[in-house]
């Protein structure tokens, strides 16, 4: 994590960590952490929006970003921008497995449009979960709910396993 941080660092002005509110258990607040991947503005550097999948001002997540750094494509590209995540784990904000956090404004609009999508809020957000081992950037609201609700019902150990095992094995292989 060390040489991960020094070289966000520098790669260019900004801080090392990103960090952004996000929804967890129970809906509560609570500060998300990863490594920042993209220019230290990103918010004021917005691509073009009429190109883009806009909800109340939140961007969803793009696959070839302009605003993403040369590093940030690097430690994107084997998800160890999430490893400040573990942070949240050890404070109890989230789990190893679970339905990933998202933005409150993204989870409002979701909401309004995809029926019991609060219902992924019953456990705690997860570094990885049956979303990630599935599919990422083209995956829909309502595709991303359903393997939510079948983690939720079917939660057990082993199954927390079996996501932890095919997570390395989707980072390491580039695939879902």
């Amino acid at each position: 994590m060390g040489i991960i941080a020094l070289a966000i660092k520098r790669s260019g002005p900004g801080p090392v960590l990103f960090v952004q509110e996000r929804l967890g258990r129970d809906g509560r607040p609570f500060d998300f952490y990863k490594f920042r991947s993209m220019v230290a503005d990103a918010a004021d550097k917005r691509p073009d929006l009429d190109a883009l999948n806009e909800t109340d001002g939140a961007l969803f997540k793009m696959e070839d970003d302009p605003r993403i750094t040369r590093v940030g494509r690097i430690i994107r590209r084997f998800s160890v921008d999430e490893l400040p995540q573990l942070w949240n784990v050890i404070r109890g904000e989230m789990s190893l497995v679970g339905p990933r956090p998202e933005r409150p404004e993204m989870i409002a609009a979701i909401e309004r449009d995809v029926a019991g999508y609060a219902r992924r809020h019953e456990l705690p957000p997860g570094l990885t979960g049956l979303t990630q081992i599935n599919g990422r950037y083209d995956t829909d609201a309502d595709y991303k709910l359903g393997y939510d609700l079948q983690y939720l019902v079917n939660w057990s150990v082993v199954l927390d396993a079996q996501i932890l095992v095919r997570t390395v094995w989707v980072v390491l292989s580039r695939r879902v």
